[in-house]
């Protein structure tokens, strides 16, 4: 539910801060005063449309924050952790514009896109205008509303379902990778050309950046050996002169003077090593010139088995590791391709056995939502009379087919409620034939019946009691305050009944100061004033007052019946 609502700079507001009740909170006043704003404000935090014609005059932004408490649905939590948003003990949304258009929305701080924002609070709250259409009066979610009305008996027989589809869908899969004999055997040949055509190749680890570097040193073996060949005569000496011989010649001669210092010997042993080290060097470079001997057919051969390496791996994956994968997983494709009969015939016998567990399961399923579709539309009918429309006639819509491979994770049906608002008329869709009015009092019915159902916790209703007088706004008002036993209420009304039911009532105002027009709201201690002029209108006669006393204590008194009952 909404704790609080701060609203900043929207149309005549400058600054208010609205603490809500839990259960029926009322908004009323003058014509004009600006409760529409309150909704319209409440609409912009939660995702709405909105243009810079809401921002109040002289201002720049206009910003809407709204606390949430007790608000953890499991749908709500998916929702959040799909998001990748970590659920608090409290949910906060900002949503800001500026004049120049850009908006800016934030989900505990966190900023985010008005779509991820519309997607979450659309599990929240349920705002119904006179022209708008709800959450609950969509196609897409009567099937829900009706599951829910029919108990944990028909949930169980829709999860059931949806574990023998799951099951009969894999069968399915397995089926149709198998796919019939001749695309079997083709598929075999396939498999047994690649697996050959890899393993006759002997492809090894490591075998393409060998490659690489013999074919980078035949390119380059003529600067090779003319290096090779320049090291070792300038180690050999050019004049018979070698550097070994000339280290030997350096040793020797600071061998005549060892006996005069002591430093000397050490000399003449690193003469000695490093004489050792050339000669072996040049020994090295002798064999790396003998062994270096690659004709024009071995760069050729270089060459073509390079080719091959590097076009099975980029045919097989791309690499050395991904060739070995494809390897394995054809040879075990193969191996299955080629025991497939026995496992198909298997598999023909286990999807006939699950396609039939599946029809029978959505069948029941079916005859569950009938049975609760029955007494729903009885609960309607009762409830529309209530409220005035004893002419109507509603009914539930239930289309189905129970063929296997049509039945979906939550059965076999299509559920939509269709309505005739006059004696007569034939049953169309919601939203193709129900008006404005009717549509507030259908909503009032509708809500009355399944409060809770849907997991929405807060529920916003913008006059509906528009077109609604005498009896009915009695009937109207106790059925409000029903609604409100099981989720929070917030309503904008001229119907006296409704506002003497109100368990937190507003007042809106508008004023005129330093020749600016402000809305503001009041939270009423005692309501009984507001009631009267609602009653008999701003110059309300005598009368009207006793007579809100009265009328707030019949709401009194029906408010504790409904707990009694509880």
């Amino acid at each position: 539910m909404i704790r609080s609502v701060s609203v900043q700079n929207i149309a005549l507001i400058d600054r208010v801060d609205l603490e809500l009740g839990a259960r029926l909170n009322i908004l009323s006043g003058e014509t004009g005063a600006g409760k529409s704003i309150i909704i319209d404000s409440l609409g912009f935090v939660l995702g709405e449309r909105a243009d810079r014609s809401l921002i109040r005059y002289g201002t720049d932004h206009a910003a809407v924050e709204a606390v949430f408490e007790d608000y953890l649905t499991p749908d709500v939590a998916s929702y959040l952790d799909d998001m990748g948003i970590e659920a608090e003990d409290v949910l906060i949304l900002r949503r800001k514009m500026s004049a120049d258009g850009r908006n800016e929305c934030r989900i505990n701080g966190r900023l985010t896109t008005l779509s991820v924002l519309k997607g979450l609070t659309e599990l929240l709250v349920d705002i119904h205008g006179q022209h708008e259409h709800q959450s609950l009066v969509k196609p897409a979610n009567h099937e829900k509303m009706l599951d829910g009305m029919g108990g944990k008996e028909l949930l169980a027989a829709r999860a059931e379902n949806a574990t023998l589809r799951e099951k009969y869908r894999a069968l399915k899969a397995e089926f149709e990778r198998f796919g019939d004999e001749s695309e079997r055997a083709r598929r075999l040949d396939v498999l047994r050309f690649q697996i050959d055509e890899i393993e006759r190749a002997e492809v090894g680890e490591g075998e393409e950046e060998e490659l690489l570097e013999k074919r980078k040193r035949i390119r380059n073996a003529e600067k090779i050996l003319s290096a090779l060949a320049s090291a070792k005569s300038a180690l050999e000496g050019y004049d018979g002169a070698s550097v070994g011989g000339n280290l030997k010649a350096a040793a020797a001669s600071l061998s005549t003077i060892s006996a005069y210092d002591g430093g000397i010997d050490p000399l003449c042993e690193r003469l000695d090593a490093a004489k050792t080290e050339i000669e072996d060097i040049g020994e090295t470079l002798g064999d790396m010139m003998r062994k270096f001997d690659f004709d024009a057919k071995s760069a050729d051969a270089v060459e073509e088995r390079l080719e091959l390496v590097r076009n099975l791996q980029r045919k097989y994956g791309g690499s050395y590791a991904a060739l070995c994968d494809f390897l394995a997983k054809a040879k075990t494709e193969a191996e299955t391709l080629e025991n497939a009969s026995e496992r198909v015939e298997e598999l023909e016998r286990e999807i006939a056995s699950a396609g039939k567990k599946l029809s029978d399961a959505a069948r029941r399923l079916g005859d569950m939502r009938r049975s609760a579709a029955e007494k729903f539309e009885s609960d309607m009918m009762r409830e529309l009379g209530d409220l005035g429309m004893g002419g109507t006639t509603f009914k539930v819509e239930i289309k189905s087919d129970y063929a296997p491979d049509n039945i979906g994770e939550t059965g076999g049906d299509e559920v939509e409620f269709l309505i005739s608002p006059n004696v007569g008329e034939p049953l169309k869709p919601l939203a193709k034939i129900i008006s404005g009015g009717e549509m507030s009092r259908f909503m009032l019915a509708l809500k009355n019946i399944v409060a809770g159902l849907d997991g929405i916790g807060t529920m916003v209703f913008d006059e509906i009691d528009t077109g609604i007088s005498g009896h009915i706004s009695a009937v109207v008002a106790e059925k409000m305050c029903n609604i409100s036993r099981d989720r929070q209420v917030i309503a904008i009304t001229h119907m006296p009944s409704l506002a003497a039911m109100a368990d937190s009532h507003f007042l809106i105002q508008k004023s005129v100061s330093d020749g600016k027009t402000h809305t503001r709201v009041l939270l009423l201690e005692d309501d009984t004033d507001e009631v009267a002029r609602l009653i008999g209108g701003n110059d309300y006669s005598s009368h009207a007052v006793p007579h809100a006393r009265e009328m707030k204590k019949w709401a009194e008194e029906y408010k504790r019946s409904v707990e009694e009952k509880a």
